[in-house]
Formats: structure tokens, C-alpha cells, sequence
């Protein structure tokens, strides 16, 4: 079986095409992956950050959280999938340990978690790039709590999440500023961003001069610890972040995914009815993933890096 790994602390991901074909056991299906996207935490695995938290690396480490595909096999006890069902959902970053990822020609899967059926009209590759990006963008608006007629500050609204994120805002009836370059404009305005200011310079002062009173929330995909914009916040101002920048307090939330198939169905439905839908700025092939992990961060991304497995 093919598949992208981290083979050791001291090497780089590579293709391998000799590690064993999978069967189901129990409670468990084989998912033969059509398509994944990269997302942060990719980059984090592979570089062996995960164990500096104390989490254990188990090698040969098959890279890749999201996935979507088709159901091979199935166990003796699964009762919600049979054998050519398309589903999707991305693999949590250690279960218990930092081993399984979804940059493979199959994957098992618990039926009970990290999965959920693709929904009629919507296509595997979209799928395939939603799930962490889409879920993480759900958890952050819900804890924002917006309203009609408030303005939010989204912080890296041309990324993954961001892009995602600013849909679900402007759906929600909110106005969203967003920091872009000038090349972003048209792109985040086409999301539903209502006003693009400048992200080099001071970001606060930008949108106190559009703002004067300051803006009702921020989501902030960009820092790892509170106080950027702070300035440019209203006084008891929610705050939302998946990067740790949130801070502690009344109103503010640091949110992490979780891929229940509840959560998993709910960001389904949002693509099958059209109201979100995945910017896909670039697709790699599987042997090409170590590239698309390298232009992650490297590149300014608006929206995501698929990556076609089978």
C-alpha cells in the first residue's frame, strides 16, 4: 500500500508503496482514500512538534488528517456503512498515539467517530478538503455567537479555515472585516467580506478608523497568544481563536475540532444546500504531498491545497 511517512524523528516525509494492506475488524471500516487536503497541524506532525506536549510518535507515521472516499470492506459488527457507501471526516492527530493519517491509499476507521456519509452532490474532492478546516470554522463562529448587524475582525480569512469562517459569519448576518493583501480583495469580498484593510501596518488602527466604536468580535487564526487586536475591540468584545489567542475570560474561547459524526453531518449538509463552499487553490497528487506540505507555509494560500490520493 502506498502511502506519505515520517519513517523516523530524523527524516523527511516520503512515499512509501510497501506498508500492508489493511482488513477490518469489529467495529471497523477500510476507506480506500480518493481525496485529502494539508492543513497546519500536518506540518506540525511531521516536524515531531506533537511530541514536545508529550505526545508518543509510533513509526512509521502515515501523515494527512482529512480524507474522503469509498467504503472496501466493513467488519463483522458495522452496521452503519457497507461496501461502496462514500463517506468522509479527518483522523484525529494522535489516537491514543501519533501513528494513523489519512495521506494513504486506505484507512480504517472506527463507524462511531471521524466519519460521516458525503452527501448526495457533493463530490469527493470537496469533501475531501472540508472536514478539519470546516468543522474548526463552525466551532469558532458558534462560539462567537453572532448576530445580525455585528462586525467581526477575522484575522487570516484567506486560509482554510478563514475562508471557510467568513462564510459562515457573513451567513449568520454579521459584517466582516478582514486583513488581506491588495491581490486578496476580489477573493475575500466574493466570500462575503464587507471591507479588506491593509494587513501590513497596524491592523487595530485600520479598523478603528472604518470602526470608531470598535467591532463586536474577533476570530483570530493568525497569533498563538491574545492581545493583537486587542485595540480594536469593543468593551466586552468576543473573542474566538483556534491558535491559542483567545485568551481567558467572559466571552473568550479557544476551540479546538472534534470530528463527531454529528459535526460531520452538520458541515455536510452546509455544502450539499451550497451555503459553504470550499475555495480549492491548488491540488497535488499523493506523491506530490511533501511539496504541498512545504508551499503550506511557505506560500500566501487563498483557501485550500487539495491533495488527489487515488
Amino acid at each position: 500500500m502506498r502511502a506519505i511517512t515520517l519513517d523516523s524523528p530524523e527524516t523527511a516525509p516520503r512515499l512509501r508503496d510497501d506498508l500492508p494492506d489493511l482488513t477490518p475488524a469489529g467495529d471497523h471500516v477500510v476507506v480506500r482514500v480518493h481525496a485529502s487536503s494539508v492543513n497546519p497541524v500536518d506540518n506540525s506532525i511531521a516536524a515531531g512538534m506533537l511530541a514536545s506536549i508529550g505526545l508518543e510518535y509510533e513509526y512509521p507515521v502515515v501523515l494527512g488528517r482529512d480524507y474522503a472516499g469509498v467504503v472496501e470492506h466493513v467488519g463483522e459488527a458495522v452496521s452503519k456503512y457497507k461496501t461502496g457507501d462514500q463517506v468522509f471526516g479527518f483522523l484525529l492527530h494522535a489516537n491514543p498515539h501519533v501513528r494513523d493519517g489519512a495521506w494513504a491509499e486506505r484507512i480504517t476507521l472506527n463507524e462511531e467517530i471521524s466519519i460521516a456519509p458525503v452527501p448526495d452532490g457533493v463530490d469527493l474532492v470537496t469533501a475531501g478538503a472540508a472536514p478539519l478546516a470546516g468543522i474548526t470554522a463552525l466551532a469558532l463562529v458558534d462560539a462567537l455567537d453572532l448576530s445580525d448587524g455585528d462586525v467581526v475582525l477575522i484575522a487570516g480569512a484567506t486560509g482554510g479555515v478563514g475562508s471557510l469562517a467568513v462564510q459562515l459569519a457573513a451567513r449568520a448576518g454579521a459584517r466582516v472585516v478582514a486583513p488581506g493583501l491588495a491581490e486578496d480583495e476580489a477573493f475575500l469580498s466574493d466570500l462575503g467580506v464587507s471591507a479588506v484593510i491593509p494587513r501590513d501596518g497596524d491592523v487595530a488602527a485600520a479598523v478603528r478608523e472604518r470602526y470608531s466604536d470598535g467591532v463586536d468580535a474577533l476570530l483570530d487564526l493568525v497569533n498563538f497568544t491574545p492581545g493583537t487586536y486587542e485595540a480594536a475591540l469593543k468593551d466586552g468584545a468576543r473573542v474566538a481563536s483556534s491558535t491559542g489567542a483567545a485568551g481567558e475570560g467572559p466571552g473568550r474561547s479557544n476551540v479546538m475540532a472534534n470530528p463527531t459524526p454529528e459535526n460531520l453531518h452538520r458541515l455536510g449538509e452546509l455544502l450539499a444546500e451550497g451555503s459553504l463552499r470550499v475555495p480549492i487553490q491548488r491540488t497535488y497528487n499523493l506523491q506530490q504531498a511533501p511539496e504541498a506540505l512545504a508551499a503550506l507555509p511557505a506560500e500566501h494560500t487563498q483557501g485550500k491545497l487539495a491533495i488527489q490520493v487515488n
